[in-house]
């Protein structure tokens, strides 16, 4: 597939899948540190009872989607934000202001924050972080990308 094909597949995936097909690429390129990313469950509906109870456990609001708790570059973390691509005419894809909030906190305190619409450009920002060259890594998502559905 080509980098166009996958952004128009893309667009009609929720946040979830993406985030999922995101997930598995990098366990699947990186298996020796493939936990060191997770996901933060923070978003999404819950019961009163449930929302009280994760705020008693915690619970941040705008805590980014995911995260690389792997140091590197003398930065402490990578943070990603999931968004679903960008569509004309729609707010979805954009941040909210808790979400900006978290980021300028983090930011501060030696983390990587990243918004992400995609897989290339989480394989993108992945390897920046990294410091290693992406484009042998979106190569090889655009020659194997439906196995990562």
């Amino acid at each position: 597939m080509t980098e166009k094909e996958i952004l128009e597949a893309e667009r009609g995936y929720s946040e979830s899948k993406i985030q999922h097909i995101c997930v598995c690429w990098f366990r699947a390129t990186f298996p020796k540190v493939g936990n060191l990313l997770f996901a933060v469950p923070n978003g999404g509906w819950r019961g009163v009872k449930s929302g009280a109870m994760m705020v008693y456990e915690g619970q941040v609001k705008g805590v980014a989607d995911l995260i690389l708790l792997f140091p590197c570059g003398g930065k402490a973390s990578l943070c990603v934000e999931m968004k679903v691509p960008k569509r004309k005419g729609s707010s979805a894809g954009k941040q909210s202001e808790h979400q900006h909030s978290w980021q300028s906190l983090v930011e501060s305190h030696g983390s990587v924050y990243v918004v992400c619409h995609g897989i290339i450009e989480f394989v993108t920002a992945v390897c920046t972080y990294l410091h290693i060259n992406p484009q042998p890594y979106i190569d090889n998502v655009l020659n194997q990308y439906p196995l990562y559905r």
